[in-house]
Protein backbone atom coordinates (compact mmCIF):
# COMPACT_ATOMS: atom_id res chain seq x y z
CA UNK A 1 0.00 0.00 0.00
CA UNK A 2 1.94 3.32 -1.06
CA UNK A 3 1.85 6.49 0.76
CA UNK A 4 1.39 7.44 3.93
CA UNK A 5 -0.86 5.31 6.14
CA UNK A 6 -2.46 6.55 9.24
CA UNK A 7 -3.91 3.96 11.96
CA UNK A 8 -5.84 5.56 14.98
CA UNK A 9 -7.29 3.12 17.20
CA UNK A 10 -10.06 4.30 20.10
CA UNK A 11 -10.17 2.67 23.41
CA UNK A 12 -12.22 3.14 26.24
CA UNK A 13 -8.73 4.86 27.73
CA UNK A 14 -6.80 6.47 25.13
CA UNK A 15 -6.58 7.18 21.64
CA UNK A 16 -3.53 6.25 19.61
CA UNK A 17 -2.24 7.13 16.06
CA UNK A 18 0.46 5.48 13.90
CA UNK A 19 1.71 6.90 10.89
CA UNK A 20 3.58 4.99 7.96
CA UNK A 21 5.19 5.32 4.83
CA UNK A 22 4.41 2.77 2.96
CA UNK A 23 6.95 1.59 -0.31
CA UNK A 24 8.09 -1.60 -2.21
CA UNK A 25 10.42 -2.34 1.06
CA UNK A 26 7.83 -2.17 3.31
CA UNK A 27 6.77 0.84 6.04
CA UNK A 28 8.70 3.27 7.60
CA UNK A 29 7.37 4.43 11.05
CA UNK A 30 7.20 8.21 10.69
CA UNK A 31 5.01 9.67 13.30
CA UNK A 32 3.37 8.73 16.68
CA UNK A 33 1.12 9.55 19.56
CA UNK A 34 -1.07 8.70 22.22
CA UNK A 35 -3.49 10.63 24.37
CA UNK A 36 -5.18 9.26 27.55
CA UNK A 37 -9.28 9.92 27.37
CA UNK A 38 -10.05 12.32 30.36
CA UNK A 39 -13.53 12.67 31.80
CA UNK A 40 -13.42 16.14 31.20
CA UNK A 41 -13.52 16.49 27.66
CA UNK A 42 -13.71 13.05 26.37
CA UNK A 43 -12.67 11.50 22.94
CA UNK A 44 -12.87 15.46 21.32
CA UNK A 45 -10.93 16.55 23.26
CA UNK A 46 -8.47 13.26 22.69
CA UNK A 47 -8.61 14.03 19.20
CA UNK A 48 -8.15 18.14 19.65
CA UNK A 49 -4.52 16.76 21.73
CA UNK A 50 -4.02 14.29 19.20
CA UNK A 51 -4.14 16.87 16.36
CA UNK A 52 -1.20 19.28 17.61
CA UNK A 53 0.69 16.49 18.58
CA UNK A 54 1.31 14.79 14.98
CA UNK A 55 0.19 15.56 11.14
CA UNK A 56 -3.21 13.57 10.90
CA UNK A 57 -3.05 14.27 7.10
CA UNK A 58 -2.57 10.65 5.07
CA UNK A 59 -3.06 9.18 1.66
CA UNK A 60 -5.01 6.48 3.55
CA UNK A 61 -6.82 6.39 7.30
CA UNK A 62 -7.59 3.00 8.85
CA UNK A 63 -9.42 3.48 12.26
CA UNK A 64 -11.30 1.39 14.82
CA UNK A 65 -13.62 1.99 17.53
CA UNK A 66 -14.14 0.71 20.86
CA UNK A 67 -15.16 -2.57 21.44
CA UNK A 68 -17.48 -1.38 24.24
CA UNK A 69 -20.05 -0.57 21.32
CA UNK A 70 -19.87 -3.74 19.43
CA UNK A 71 -21.56 -6.87 20.52
CA UNK A 72 -20.44 -10.02 18.60
CA UNK A 73 -22.53 -13.91 18.04
CA UNK A 74 -21.11 -16.48 16.22
CA UNK A 75 -23.81 -18.49 13.90
CA UNK A 76 -23.99 -21.34 11.32
CA UNK A 77 -25.93 -20.53 8.29
CA UNK A 78 -26.17 -23.13 4.85
CA UNK A 79 -24.82 -20.53 2.39
CA UNK A 80 -21.00 -20.74 1.73
CA UNK A 81 -21.09 -18.04 -0.93
CA UNK A 82 -20.48 -14.68 0.88
CA UNK A 83 -23.00 -12.60 -1.25
CA UNK A 84 -25.91 -15.10 -0.09
CA UNK A 85 -24.36 -14.72 3.94
CA UNK A 86 -24.27 -11.00 3.46
CA UNK A 87 -28.03 -11.08 2.35
CA UNK A 88 -29.07 -13.03 4.99
CA UNK A 89 -27.31 -12.11 8.02
CA UNK A 90 -29.59 -9.80 9.20
CA UNK A 91 -32.76 -11.59 9.60
CA UNK A 92 -30.97 -14.65 11.12
CA UNK A 93 -29.21 -12.37 13.85
CA UNK A 94 -32.32 -10.22 14.18
CA UNK A 95 -34.21 -11.85 17.10
CA UNK A 96 -30.77 -12.10 18.80
CA UNK A 97 -30.75 -8.17 19.35
CA UNK A 98 -32.51 -6.15 21.47
CA UNK A 99 -33.30 -3.04 19.16
CA UNK A 100 -34.69 -2.86 15.08
CA UNK A 101 -32.20 -4.36 13.14
CA UNK A 102 -32.47 -1.54 10.92
CA UNK A 103 -30.98 0.81 13.69
CA UNK A 104 -27.51 -1.34 13.84
CA UNK A 105 -24.96 -2.37 10.94
CA UNK A 106 -23.77 -6.01 10.79
CA UNK A 107 -20.37 -7.56 9.46
CA UNK A 108 -19.33 -10.84 9.42
CA UNK A 109 -16.15 -13.11 9.24
CA UNK A 110 -16.17 -16.24 7.95
CA UNK A 111 -14.60 -18.83 10.96
CA UNK A 112 -15.03 -21.88 9.24
CA UNK A 113 -16.40 -23.54 6.18
CA UNK A 114 -17.59 -27.56 5.53
CA UNK A 115 -21.21 -28.41 4.53
CA UNK A 116 -22.45 -24.92 6.29
CA UNK A 117 -20.81 -22.22 7.20
CA UNK A 118 -19.54 -20.84 10.72
CA UNK A 119 -19.91 -17.00 10.84
CA UNK A 120 -18.88 -14.42 13.35
CA UNK A 121 -20.80 -11.68 13.25
CA UNK A 122 -20.54 -8.37 14.68
CA UNK A 123 -23.29 -5.83 15.14
CA UNK A 124 -22.69 -1.98 16.36
CA UNK A 125 -25.62 1.02 16.10
CA UNK A 126 -25.52 3.06 13.32
CA UNK A 127 -26.31 6.24 15.29
CA UNK A 128 -22.67 5.59 16.93
CA UNK A 129 -21.30 4.79 13.62
CA UNK A 130 -22.90 8.30 12.54
CA UNK A 131 -21.49 10.47 15.50
CA UNK A 132 -18.26 9.01 15.66
CA UNK A 133 -17.50 9.74 11.89
CA UNK A 134 -18.87 12.97 12.30
CA UNK A 135 -16.09 13.81 15.29
CA UNK A 136 -13.32 11.88 13.25
CA UNK A 137 -14.46 14.55 10.04
CA UNK A 138 -14.56 17.95 12.49
CA UNK A 139 -10.72 16.88 13.27
CA UNK A 140 -9.95 16.52 9.10
CA UNK A 141 -10.11 12.94 9.86
CA UNK A 142 -12.19 10.38 7.40
CA UNK A 143 -11.22 7.22 7.79
CA UNK A 144 -11.28 4.81 4.58
CA UNK A 145 -12.09 1.88 7.11
CA UNK A 146 -13.37 1.72 10.57
CA UNK A 147 -12.40 -1.75 12.30
CA UNK A 148 -12.88 -2.92 15.96
CA UNK A 149 -10.16 -2.31 18.29
CA UNK A 150 -8.45 -5.36 19.39
CA UNK A 151 -9.32 -7.11 15.46
CA UNK A 152 -6.48 -5.73 13.52
CA UNK A 153 -4.14 -6.66 16.11
CA UNK A 154 -5.38 -10.15 16.11
CA UNK A 155 -5.19 -10.28 11.83
CA UNK A 156 -1.48 -8.90 12.41
CA UNK A 157 -0.60 -11.98 14.84
CA UNK A 158 -2.19 -14.38 12.54
CA UNK A 159 0.27 -14.32 10.14
CA UNK A 160 3.08 -14.86 12.13
CA UNK A 161 5.43 -17.80 11.64
CA UNK A 162 6.70 -18.23 14.89
CA UNK A 163 2.67 -18.87 16.86
CA UNK A 164 0.61 -21.86 17.75
CA UNK A 165 -2.30 -22.71 15.21
CA UNK A 166 -4.78 -22.26 18.42
CA UNK A 167 -4.02 -19.22 20.48
CA UNK A 168 -5.50 -16.20 22.59
CA UNK A 169 -5.00 -12.63 22.32
CA UNK A 170 -5.89 -10.53 25.30
CA UNK A 171 -5.88 -6.62 24.50
CA UNK A 172 -5.60 -5.17 27.88
CA UNK A 173 -6.95 -1.63 28.90
CA UNK A 174 -7.43 -0.41 32.54
CA UNK A 175 -11.28 -1.23 32.90
CA UNK A 176 -11.93 -3.79 29.44
CA UNK A 177 -10.11 -6.12 27.64
CA UNK A 178 -11.09 -7.34 23.98
CA UNK A 179 -10.15 -11.50 24.02
CA UNK A 180 -10.15 -12.82 20.85
CA UNK A 181 -9.45 -16.37 20.21
CA UNK A 182 -8.33 -17.76 17.04
CA UNK A 183 -8.27 -21.12 16.08
CA UNK A 184 -6.43 -22.91 12.85
CA UNK A 185 -4.98 -19.41 12.55
CA UNK A 186 -8.79 -18.22 11.79
CA UNK A 187 -10.44 -15.47 14.59
CA UNK A 188 -13.24 -17.55 15.93
CA UNK A 189 -14.68 -15.78 18.74
CA UNK A 190 -14.36 -12.26 19.71
CA UNK A 191 -15.32 -11.15 23.79
CA UNK A 192 -15.14 -7.69 25.65
CA UNK A 193 -14.60 -8.75 29.19
CA UNK A 194 -14.40 -6.54 32.24
CA UNK A 195 -11.54 -5.32 34.37
CA UNK A 196 -11.71 -5.90 37.63
CA UNK A 197 -11.97 -2.78 40.04
CA UNK A 198 -8.60 -4.20 41.69
CA UNK A 199 -6.48 -3.13 38.99
CA UNK A 200 -7.59 -0.02 38.82
CA UNK A 201 -5.77 0.89 41.34
CA UNK A 202 -2.66 0.49 39.65
CA UNK A 203 -1.80 3.61 36.91
CA UNK A 204 -1.23 0.60 34.37
CA UNK A 205 -1.21 2.67 31.73
CA UNK A 206 2.11 4.50 32.63
CA UNK A 207 3.50 1.49 34.94
CA UNK A 208 6.44 0.39 32.53
CA UNK A 209 7.31 -3.18 32.39
CA UNK A 210 10.20 -3.98 35.03
CA UNK A 211 12.26 -7.19 35.59
CA UNK A 212 9.90 -8.02 38.90
CA UNK A 213 7.86 -10.00 37.07
CA UNK A 214 8.51 -12.79 40.00
CA UNK A 215 7.85 -10.34 43.14
CA UNK A 216 4.87 -11.01 44.75
CA UNK A 217 1.30 -9.04 43.26
CA UNK A 218 -0.59 -7.87 46.35
CA UNK A 219 -3.50 -9.42 46.71
CA UNK A 220 -6.42 -7.50 45.47
CA UNK A 221 -4.55 -7.50 41.73
CA UNK A 222 -4.63 -11.35 42.40
CA UNK A 223 -8.13 -11.13 42.93
CA UNK A 224 -8.79 -8.94 39.50
CA UNK A 225 -6.48 -11.56 37.55
CA UNK A 226 -7.85 -14.75 39.01
CA UNK A 227 -11.63 -13.48 38.11
CA UNK A 228 -10.37 -12.33 34.36
CA UNK A 229 -9.22 -15.71 33.69
CA UNK A 230 -12.26 -17.17 35.35
CA UNK A 231 -14.19 -15.35 32.84
CA UNK A 232 -12.21 -16.38 29.91
CA UNK A 233 -12.52 -19.93 31.01
CA UNK A 234 -16.10 -19.78 31.11
CA UNK A 235 -16.16 -17.90 27.84
CA UNK A 236 -13.93 -20.55 26.27
CA UNK A 237 -16.55 -23.47 27.90
CA UNK A 238 -19.17 -21.45 26.77
CA UNK A 239 -18.11 -21.73 23.49
CA UNK A 240 -17.26 -24.80 22.99
CA UNK A 241 -20.82 -25.96 24.04
CA UNK A 242 -21.62 -23.89 21.13
CA UNK A 243 -19.98 -25.09 18.59
CA UNK A 244 -19.38 -28.73 19.59
CA UNK A 245 -15.58 -28.40 19.41
CA UNK A 246 -12.57 -28.17 21.38
CA UNK A 247 -11.66 -24.77 22.04
CA UNK A 248 -7.88 -25.15 23.95
CA UNK A 249 -5.32 -22.22 23.02
CA UNK A 250 -1.72 -23.35 23.08
CA UNK A 251 -0.60 -19.73 24.09
CA UNK A 252 -1.67 -16.24 25.05
CA UNK A 253 -0.59 -13.14 23.54
CA UNK A 254 -1.00 -9.88 25.83
CA UNK A 255 -1.12 -6.02 24.74
CA UNK A 256 -2.38 -2.55 25.82
CA UNK A 257 -2.16 -0.39 28.58
CA UNK A 258 -2.96 -3.17 31.06
CA UNK A 259 -0.06 -5.39 30.34
CA UNK A 260 1.96 -3.05 31.00
CA UNK A 261 1.74 -4.20 35.42
CA UNK A 262 4.84 -5.88 35.91
CA UNK A 263 3.38 -9.19 37.24
CA UNK A 264 0.56 -9.45 34.16
CA UNK A 265 2.57 -11.98 32.43
CA UNK A 266 3.11 -14.63 35.99
CA UNK A 267 -0.14 -13.83 37.02
CA UNK A 268 -2.44 -15.05 33.69
CA UNK A 269 0.05 -17.82 33.52
CA UNK A 270 -0.88 -19.08 36.63
CA UNK A 271 -4.22 -18.56 36.43
CA UNK A 272 -4.77 -19.44 32.57
CA UNK A 273 -2.42 -22.20 32.56
CA UNK A 274 -0.70 -21.76 29.43
CA UNK A 275 2.38 -19.81 28.09
CA UNK A 276 1.87 -15.69 28.37
CA UNK A 277 3.66 -13.71 25.71
CA UNK A 278 3.88 -10.34 25.29
CA UNK A 279 3.02 -8.55 21.47
CA UNK A 280 5.40 -6.33 19.72
CA UNK A 281 3.48 -5.46 16.46
CA UNK A 282 6.65 -3.29 15.30
CA UNK A 283 9.04 -6.44 14.84
CA UNK A 284 7.23 -7.15 11.82
CA UNK A 285 9.77 -7.85 9.24
CA UNK A 286 8.22 -5.26 6.69
CA UNK A 287 8.56 -2.54 9.43
CA UNK A 288 11.58 0.05 9.75
CA UNK A 289 11.43 1.96 12.96
CA UNK A 290 14.26 4.52 13.54
CA UNK A 291 16.51 4.21 16.52
CA UNK A 292 15.25 7.27 18.12
CA UNK A 293 11.61 6.32 17.84
CA UNK A 294 12.66 2.67 19.01
CA UNK A 295 14.12 4.04 22.45
CA UNK A 296 11.04 5.72 23.16
CA UNK A 297 8.43 2.63 21.63
CA UNK A 298 6.00 0.96 23.57
CA UNK A 299 4.94 -1.64 22.10
CA UNK A 300 1.74 -2.51 24.78
CA UNK A 301 0.38 1.56 24.10
CA UNK A 302 0.85 1.77 20.09
CA UNK A 303 0.49 -2.29 19.15
CA UNK A 304 -3.46 -1.73 18.17
CA UNK A 305 -2.68 1.74 15.64
CA UNK A 306 0.60 -0.01 14.05
CA UNK A 307 -1.33 -3.12 13.31
CA UNK A 308 -4.31 -0.74 12.19
CA UNK A 309 -2.06 1.32 10.08
CA UNK A 310 -0.19 -2.67 8.53
CA UNK A 311 -4.16 -3.58 7.64
CA UNK A 312 -4.91 -3.93 4.23
CA UNK A 313 -7.49 -1.55 3.83
CA UNK A 314 -9.78 -3.51 1.01
CA UNK A 315 -12.49 -5.29 2.77
CA UNK A 316 -10.07 -9.24 3.87
CA UNK A 317 -10.19 -10.51 6.86
CA UNK A 318 -11.79 -8.46 9.84
CA UNK A 319 -14.94 -6.06 9.99
CA UNK A 320 -15.20 -2.48 8.02
CA UNK A 321 -18.65 -0.58 9.13
CA UNK A 322 -18.00 1.85 6.80
CA UNK A 323 -20.84 0.38 5.16
CA UNK A 324 -24.44 1.46 4.42
CA UNK A 325 -25.07 5.39 4.25
CA UNK A 326 -21.74 5.51 5.79
CA UNK A 327 -19.55 4.15 2.61
CA UNK A 328 -17.90 6.05 0.79
CA UNK A 329 -19.70 6.30 -2.20
CA UNK A 330 -19.30 5.22 -6.42
CA UNK A 331 -19.53 8.36 -7.29
CA UNK A 332 -17.15 9.54 -5.12
CA UNK A 333 -14.59 6.42 -6.21
CA UNK A 334 -15.29 7.57 -10.19
CA UNK A 335 -14.39 10.97 -9.36
CA UNK A 336 -11.25 9.85 -7.49
CA UNK A 337 -11.11 7.51 -10.86
CA UNK A 338 -10.95 10.34 -13.54
CA UNK A 339 -8.87 12.45 -11.00
CA UNK A 340 -6.12 9.90 -11.35
CA UNK A 341 -6.41 9.76 -15.09
CA UNK A 342 -5.63 13.63 -15.17
CA UNK A 343 -3.47 12.82 -13.09
CA UNK A 344 -1.01 10.45 -14.37
CA UNK A 345 -1.32 12.91 -17.36
CA UNK A 346 -0.21 15.53 -15.47
CA UNK A 347 2.85 13.01 -14.20
CA UNK A 348 3.77 12.23 -18.01
CA UNK A 349 4.50 15.83 -18.91
CA UNK A 350 6.63 16.30 -15.47
CA UNK A 351 8.80 13.76 -16.45
CA UNK A 352 9.40 15.15 -19.93
CA UNK A 353 9.86 18.36 -18.23
CA UNK A 354 11.95 17.39 -15.60
CA UNK A 355 13.96 15.35 -18.14
CA UNK A 356 14.38 18.69 -20.26
CA UNK A 357 15.48 20.45 -17.78
CA UNK A 358 17.23 17.19 -16.04
CA UNK A 359 20.95 17.90 -16.29
CA UNK A 360 20.71 21.69 -15.62
CA UNK A 361 19.42 20.59 -12.35
CA UNK A 362 21.24 18.49 -11.45
CA UNK A 363 24.14 20.17 -11.79
CA UNK A 364 22.61 23.50 -10.30
CA UNK A 365 21.51 21.11 -7.40
CA UNK A 366 24.96 19.57 -7.44
CA UNK A 367 26.85 23.48 -7.06
CA UNK A 368 24.46 24.07 -4.44
CA UNK A 369 25.38 21.11 -1.92
CA UNK A 370 28.95 21.84 -2.18
CA UNK A 371 28.00 25.50 -1.23
CA UNK A 372 25.90 24.27 1.34
CA UNK A 373 28.66 22.48 2.54
CA UNK A 374 31.33 24.73 2.52
CA UNK A 375 28.95 27.22 4.78
CA UNK A 376 28.18 24.56 7.12
CA UNK A 377 32.35 24.01 7.10
CA UNK A 378 33.09 27.77 7.80
CA UNK A 379 30.55 28.28 10.22
CA UNK A 380 32.01 24.98 11.93
CA UNK A 381 35.57 26.19 11.94
CA UNK A 382 34.69 29.75 12.88
CA UNK A 383 32.51 28.39 15.75
CA UNK A 384 34.03 25.14 16.75
CA UNK A 385 31.84 25.07 20.43
CA UNK A 386 28.31 24.84 18.00
CA UNK A 387 26.78 21.38 18.52
CA UNK A 388 23.37 22.44 16.31
CA UNK A 389 23.71 23.31 12.98
CA UNK A 390 20.55 23.76 10.82
CA UNK A 391 20.31 27.08 8.91
CA UNK A 392 24.21 28.55 9.13
CA UNK A 393 23.81 31.71 7.56
CA UNK A 394 21.26 32.80 9.74
CA UNK A 395 23.10 31.36 12.38
CA UNK A 396 26.11 32.94 11.95
CA UNK A 397 24.53 36.50 11.00
CA UNK A 398 23.18 36.40 15.11
CA UNK A 399 26.91 35.09 16.21
CA UNK A 400 27.75 38.24 14.45
CA UNK A 401 25.15 40.08 15.38
CA UNK A 402 26.29 38.95 19.25
CA UNK A 403 30.24 39.74 18.39
CA UNK A 404 29.56 43.42 17.45
CA UNK A 405 27.43 44.41 20.25
CA UNK A 406 29.58 42.81 22.81
CA UNK A 407 32.68 44.13 20.87
CA UNK A 408 31.51 47.84 20.92
CA UNK A 409 30.56 47.97 24.53
CA UNK A 410 33.41 49.42 27.03
CA UNK A 411 34.31 46.72 29.26
CA UNK A 412 32.79 47.43 32.60
CA UNK A 413 31.16 50.15 31.44
CA UNK A 414 27.26 50.57 31.04
CA UNK A 415 25.72 48.67 27.46
CA UNK A 416 24.66 52.59 26.46
CA UNK A 417 28.76 53.64 26.01
CA UNK A 418 29.97 52.64 22.58
CA UNK A 419 33.89 52.16 21.42
CA UNK A 420 32.21 53.61 18.55
CA UNK A 421 30.85 56.80 20.12
CA UNK A 422 34.68 57.14 21.88
CA UNK A 423 36.29 57.39 19.00
CA UNK A 424 34.15 59.71 16.95
CA UNK A 425 34.38 62.04 19.90
CA UNK A 426 38.19 61.71 19.39
CA UNK A 427 37.96 62.24 15.74
CA UNK A 428 35.86 65.17 15.84
CA UNK A 429 38.31 66.98 18.44
CA UNK A 430 40.95 66.47 16.31
CA UNK A 431 41.15 68.79 13.26
CA UNK A 432 41.50 67.64 9.49
CA UNK A 433 44.09 70.39 9.31
CA UNK A 434 46.38 68.88 12.03
CA UNK A 435 48.91 67.10 10.95
CA UNK A 436 48.34 63.91 12.87
CA UNK A 437 48.60 60.60 12.25
CA UNK A 438 47.41 57.64 14.67
CA UNK A 439 49.34 54.61 14.25
CA UNK A 440 47.56 52.46 17.59
CA UNK A 441 44.86 53.00 19.72
CA UNK A 442 44.06 50.77 23.23
CA UNK A 443 40.84 50.95 25.02
CA UNK A 444 40.69 49.44 28.47
CA UNK A 445 38.71 49.86 31.47
CA UNK A 446 41.11 52.63 32.85
CA UNK A 447 42.23 54.51 29.87
CA UNK A 448 42.72 55.13 26.09
CA UNK A 449 46.47 54.71 24.39
CA UNK A 450 47.24 56.64 21.45
CA UNK A 451 50.57 56.47 19.49
CA UNK A 452 51.33 58.62 16.62
CA UNK A 453 53.17 60.71 14.97
CA UNK A 454 52.93 64.32 14.05
CA UNK A 455 55.15 67.55 12.59
CA UNK A 456 55.46 69.61 15.84
CA UNK A 457 55.69 69.39 19.50
CA UNK A 458 53.01 72.41 19.17
CA UNK A 459 50.77 69.64 17.06
CA UNK A 460 50.59 67.48 20.01
CA UNK A 461 50.33 70.11 22.53
CA UNK A 462 47.43 71.10 20.69
CA UNK A 463 46.14 67.63 20.01
CA UNK A 464 45.85 67.28 23.90
CA UNK A 465 43.93 70.71 24.91
CA UNK A 466 41.55 69.74 22.19
CA UNK A 467 40.97 66.59 23.82
CA UNK A 468 40.91 67.82 27.41
CA UNK A 469 37.14 69.67 27.02
CA UNK A 470 35.92 65.68 26.21
CA UNK A 471 33.12 64.40 28.43
CA UNK A 472 34.61 61.07 28.43
CA UNK A 473 37.50 62.10 29.45
CA UNK A 474 39.04 63.37 33.52
CA UNK A 475 42.78 63.88 32.47
CA UNK A 476 44.86 63.90 29.26
CA UNK A 477 48.52 63.58 29.60
CA UNK A 478 51.49 63.13 26.86
CA UNK A 479 53.42 60.33 27.95
CA UNK A 480 56.19 60.76 25.91
CA UNK A 481 56.93 63.25 22.85
CA UNK A 482 60.74 62.81 20.72
CA UNK A 483 62.09 63.07 17.43
CA UNK A 484 62.01 60.16 15.03
CA UNK A 485 65.21 58.81 13.74
CA UNK A 486 64.61 61.38 10.80
CA UNK A 487 64.42 64.47 12.90
CA UNK A 488 62.00 65.29 10.87
CA UNK A 489 58.70 64.51 12.62
CA UNK A 490 57.16 63.67 16.28
CA UNK A 491 56.37 60.36 17.73
CA UNK A 492 53.84 60.92 20.74
CA UNK A 493 52.33 58.73 23.44
CA UNK A 494 49.12 60.08 24.75
CA UNK A 495 46.84 58.58 27.53
CA UNK A 496 43.82 59.76 28.27
CA UNK A 497 42.52 58.56 31.42
CA UNK A 498 38.29 57.36 31.36
CA UNK A 499 35.85 58.75 33.53
CA UNK A 500 34.27 56.55 35.90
Amino acid sequence: MPGKILGIDINTDSVTAVQVEGGLRGYSITDWSRVVIEETGGLDAALTALSEQMDLIADTCISAISGVYVSYRNLQMPFKDRKKISQTIAFTIETMLPFPIQDVLVDFAVVDQSDQSEILAATVRRAHISEYLALLQSHGIDPDLVDVSGVPTGLWLLNQPDIPDDGLLLQMGRKHIIMVLYLNRRISLVRLLHFGDGAESVDQGETPVTNHRQSAAPEHLKGAFRALCTDVHNTLHGFQSQIKKTARPERAFITGSGSLYPQTESLLEEFLEIPVERLNVARDARVHIEEEIAQVWEPGLMDGALALALRDSKKGPGFNFRAGEFEITKKNMMLWGEIRKVAVFLIVIACLVAAYFGVDYYLLKKQYRMLEKQITDIYRSTFPDAKRIQDPVNQMKVKIREIKQSALSFPGMGGDQKVIDLVRDISLRIPETLDVTVASMVVDQEAVKIKGETDTFNTVDTVKRNLEPSAYFREVTISSANLDRSGKRVQFEMKLQRKK
